[in-house]
């Protein structure tokens, strides 16, 4: 049985005609490029001719890799945030709402702007949090279990207005060659992630604007201009470089692809099913509930049948329902049911059909033997 994979938010194929090329790429360039000798000095060339692939596109902005999202944004915020009070918002990936968290355990002045139905931040909220002694701001640009799209560069402009000091930064994993945008000068920080555009998983990065003391966060030998220290991952960097220059150029065609399969995919859904993601958010996430039935095993009769995709679930027996949807404002029996469809440019038409098919058969079978107990 072929799988139809419709969790493309947690992790994309990399892609492997790309992959081809990179193996050639790392047989002949394994050399440390921190080494003095040619042929390693010849591979520092080329993680900085990687480096400028990507910046070509973000021409405001210098890039450190990192090894993922999650080290993007704790470098972002951990290194920036020492006093005054920062601001975010309950929309945030565990990635920046936990390290929020363990600042707040340490007595840091911390504060989280609420959330309006669809995930999106509440302007008022935020604004609201935001005073005179506010050093930082995060606010992320996609959220990952609704695709609810966050206008940073308005957001950043307006936090500025009323903090000039403060530093803005935003997770952009969701976003970064998704979501057709260009990061405004406000914009001080931006993380993104390799596995989230079918390049490797190992490898992420941390857009910084140009002028901006970004303080080092790991410390060792100094790589990456002594910003984050650790040998770099060129193979990843190189195919991480490969992807956006593939995926870059066609953001606006593939996000009206993604468009129409995200409609063909809502439009085909049975009536007891409940859209949360409207209409406005990313196409590439779409999460869904079906009331007083439970995600995960919709999840795994969905996986029987050969459908792969991701609940809302926090998956635990002390957070049994999703942080982020719950600040929303759902029900507890529509957390329950909660499911994420996330679609990539490899998704096609005969596939959504064949999921939309799939669910419903699936929502309607484990309906009919609730309403019998």
């Amino acid at each position: 049985m072929e799988l139809i994979y419709l969790d493309n938010a947690a992790t994309t194929k990399p892609n492997i005609n790309l992959l081809e090329i990179c193996s050639k790429y790392s047989a002949e360039n394994f050399y440390n490029p921190s080494a003095l000798y040619r042929p390693a000095r010849k591979v520092k060339e080329l993680l900085t001719e990687n480096r400028n692939k990507i910046l070509n596109y973000f021409p405001n902005h210098n890039l450190i890799f990192t090894s993922c999202g999650t080290e993007a944004d704790n470098t972002a915020i951990f290194g920036f945030f020492k006093r005054g009070n920062a601001v975010t918002t309950m929309g945030e990936h565990s990635a920046v709402f936990q390290a929020f968290e363990a600042l707040r355990a340490k007595g840091m002045n911390v504060r989280y702007a609420k959330l309006n139905k669809d995930g999106s931040v509440n302007e008022e909220s935020l604004l609201e949090l935001v005073d005179e002694h506010t050093t930082f701001v995060s606010v992320v640009h996609v959220n990952n279990e609704t695709g609810a799209i966050n206008d940073i560069s308005r957001l950043a402009k307006l936090v500025k207005a009323k903090a000039k000091r403060a530093i803005f930064h935003s997770d952009g994993v969701q976003a970064f060659c998704k979501i057709p945008y260009k990061i405004s000068s406000d914009v001080d920080l931006y993380s993104v992630s390799a596995h989230k555009i079918h390049a490797l998983k190992g490898v992420g990065g941390l857009f910084y604007k140009k002028g901006l003391n970004l303080p080092a966060y790991l410390i060792g030998g100094g790589q990456e201009n002594g910003l984050r220290s650790g040998t770099e991952n060129l193979l990843g960097i190189y195919h991480f470089a490969l992807c956006v220059e593939e995926l870059y150029p066609k953001i606006e065609e593939n996000y009206q692809k993604i468009k129409g399969l995200k409609e063909r995919f809502i439009n085909g859904l049975d009536e007891k099913i409940k859209v949360i993601s409207s209409s406005q958010a990313s196409p590439y996430v779409v999460s869904i509930t079906c009331s007083n039935l439970r995600g995960e095993v919709l999840q795994h009769l969905l996986e029987d049948d050969g459908v792969l995709v991701g609940t809302g679930s926090a998956c635990s027996s002390k957070h049994p329902h999703s942080r982020v949807l719950k600040a929303c404002g759902y029900t507890s029996g529509e957390l329950d049911g909660v499911l994420r469809i996330s679609f990539s440019v490899e998704n096609n038409a005969d596939e959504i059909d064949f999921a939309v098919e799939t669910i419903n058969k699936a929502v309607n079978k484990l309906y009919k033997v609730v309403n019998k107990k």
